[in-house]
């Protein structure tokens, strides 16, 4: 008899399964896993995106540069033409380092969201884990009709069950609640993405406007004076800098800082490729750049290869804030090789 009621007592406090499921959290961290894959693959596809658009950028500067070559000193408008071929340049320059710059940075917070919540689950998976196995042995000891035993067990049994139900019901609404902020932040990202999108097709557009407006305006006469070019240049960077830096949302809301065009310290040199900083890295000379783990840097290469000159083992890179410097190589890995590089490489 002591023993049939031991057992009815078992069944209905833990029930007759050996393992404790709540198919809410299940499906719940079920479309957790999936999310996470989903945002492993959105910085896949961004980082081919970034990759694709940096040979662009070096095959347009490549093109335009040619460009260039075609017509003479002899025309009035050739200087008005560079002028215009590097200010595109600079543009879509800092378009792509303020892209990638700003992507990476929401990716990588939407990142720290899911590691936090992964916690959570772990933690609760500890719980149960421990709880059905307080259960089996709980379960044991009553077949075994070893009362002591039974009552301890039992008291740790009832403690686990109020911690499981207890985290259970905080996860519940925790992932309920993180998927709406993943939700958020996506549509956020999607809202900045075409915004910086708009601006660089934008201000690219106003420029070759401009261009075409002069020469159609006064084909004859050299347009391209000191006094004039000066305006139209300071004209063209203060606008671009007053609508990248316009939120579509919120007026108020702070961009991260990027260098404008009249920071940069040189425009004379192509990018090479795109590295990814593996090491911090504290510069020791006026001439080297800070490193960052985890940020993303251009490997360049003067035009007059004297500019070139350095040691073994360090080379030069922009960063995303328009600084240029060397670095050593080995704190940092390379993403991807333009495509004339890679030509050089096959023959």
């Amino acid at each position: 008899m002591a023993k049939s009621f031991l057992r009815n007592v078992s069944d209905q406090l833990i029930g007759s399964n050996s393992k404790t499921t709540d198919v809410q959290i299940v499906q719940a961290v079920n479309h957790f896993d999936d999310e996470h894959s989903k945002l492993l693959k959105f910085k896949r596809e961004f980082d081919k995106y970034t990759q694709a658009m940096l040979v662009f950028d070096n095959a347009s500067f490549r093109f335009f540069d040619f460009i260039r070559s075609l017509s003479d000193s002899s025309w009035p408008q050739q200087q008005t033409l560079d002028q215009l071929c590097i200010d595109i340049g600079r543009i879509r320059n800092e378009h792509l380092q303020y892209l990638n710059k700003h992507m990476s940075s929401n990716i990588n917070v939407l990142f720290d969201t899911f590691e936090k919540t992964k916690s959570h689950i772990g933690e609760q998976y500890r719980i149960q884990h421990d709880y059905d196995k307080t259960r089996r042995q709980y379960q044991s000891s009553i077949k075994r009709e070893e009362q002591i035993k039974v009552d301890r067990l039992k008291n740790d049994l009832d403690q686990l069950k109020s911690a499981l139900h207890l985290i259970n019901r905080e996860l519940r609404n925790d992932l309920d609640k993180f998927h709406l902020d993943v939700q958020s932040h996506y549509k956020k990202n999607i809202i900045e993405l075409f915004d910086i999108h708009g601006h660089f097709y934008k201000n690219s557009h106003k420029l070759c406007s401009q261009f075409v407006e002069r020469l159609q305006r006064n084909p004859s006469t050299n347009l391209d004076n000191n006094n004039n070019n000066n305006e139209t240049n300071d004209s063209n960077e203060n606008d671009f800098e007053k609508e990248k830096q316009s939120p579509t949302e919120d007026s108020n809301k702070k961009k991260p800082d990027c260098i404008p065009f009249s920071q940069l310290k040189r425009t004379d040199y192509k990018i090479l490729h795109e590295a990814r900083v593996i090491h911090d890295y504290e510069a020791e000379n006026e001439d080297e750049i800070n490193l960052v783990k985890d940020e993303y840097i251009y490997v360049i290469s003067f035009y007059k290869e004297e500019d070139n000159e350095r040691d073994d083992g360090w080379e030069y890179a922009e960063k995303s804030d328009g600084t240029i410097g060397l670095f050593p190589v080995n704190f940092a890995v390379r993403l991807y090789d333009n495509e004339e590089k890679t030509i050089d490489n096959n023959k």
